[in-house]
C-alpha cells in the first residue's frame, strides 16, 4: 500500500491546477491559489524522495511526475490569462509548448523509451514556478509592478525551454529501461574509440 504513496502524490499535485484555476476565475481569490500552487510545488521535491525511500522508483512514475508538473502549471497560466494576471501570448505560447512535449512524451511512451530531465529543463521549471507564484500573489508590496515581474520572469522561463527544447531533441530519447548514465556506458562500450 505504502508503494503508491509516492504517485499518489504526485498525481495530486496535478489535481491541483483546476482548483487553482477555479479559485482564479470564479472565486478571484489569488492569494488562495498562490498557497495552494506553492503547497502542490513542494511535493514535487518529496514524492521522488518518497519513491526512493520505498523503493518503488517506476518508469510510470516517472511519466507521471512530469505530466502532473505540466497538468498543474497549465491549468494555472490558463487562469492566471483568464483573470486578467498575465498577458495571453504568454500563457498560450507556454500552452503550446507543453502540449508539444506531451505528444512527444506520449509517443516516447508508447514506443518504450523517454526523454531524461536535463539541468537546462529543470532550472526552466524553477523560473516557470517562480513567474506563477509572482504572477498568481501580485499584491501591492514594495511599489513594484508585479505583473510585469511575473510576465519577464515567464519569458525567461520560455526562452529556456525553447534552449532546452533544443537539447532535448538533439540528444534524443533513451530505452524506458534504462537511464541516460546506462544508455552512455551502453554507448562508449560498442562505439569504437
Amino acid at each position: 500500500m505504502l508503494r503508491h504513496l509516492p504517485n499518489a502524490i504526485t498525481a495530486s499535485r496535478g489535481l491541483c491546477g483546476p482548483v487553482c484555476t477555479w479559485l482564479l476565475v470564479a472565486k478571484g481569490a489569488n492569494k488562495a491559489a498562490f498557497w495552494l500552487f506553492l503547497a502542490a510545488m513542494c511535493t514535487d521535491l518529496v514524492d521522488g524522495a518518497i519513491a526512493r525511500a520505498l523503493g518503488a522508483e517506476s518508469d510510470a512514475g516517472k511519466w507521471l511526475d512530469g505530466l502532473s508538473d505540466k497538468v498543474l502549471t497549465d491549468f494555472v497560466w490558463v487562469g492566471l490569462a483568464a483573470g486578467g494576471f498575465c498577458p495571453w501570448w504568454l500563457a498560450g505560447t507556454i500552452l503550446a509548448r507543453d502540449l508539444a512535449v506531451i505528444v512527444a512524451w506520449l509517443w516516447a511512451f508508447r514506443v518504450g523509451k523517454r526523454w531524461e530531465a536535463s539541468p537546462m529543463g529543470q532550472v526552466m521549471v524553477a523560473f516557470e514556478g517562480t513567474a506563477v507564484c509572482v504572477l498568481l500573489f501580485h499584491g501591492p508590496w514594495i511599489d513594484v509592478h508585479w505583473p510585469s515581474v511575473g510576465t519577464v520572469i515567464g519569458s525567461i522561463s520560455l526562452a529556456l525551454s525553447l534552449t532546452s527544447l533544443a537539447g532535448y531533441v538533439r540528444q534524443g530519447p533513451v530505452e524506458a529501461s534504462r537511464s541516460a548514465p546506462e544508455a552512455s556506458r551502453a554507448e562508449r562500450s560498442t562505439s569504437p574509440s
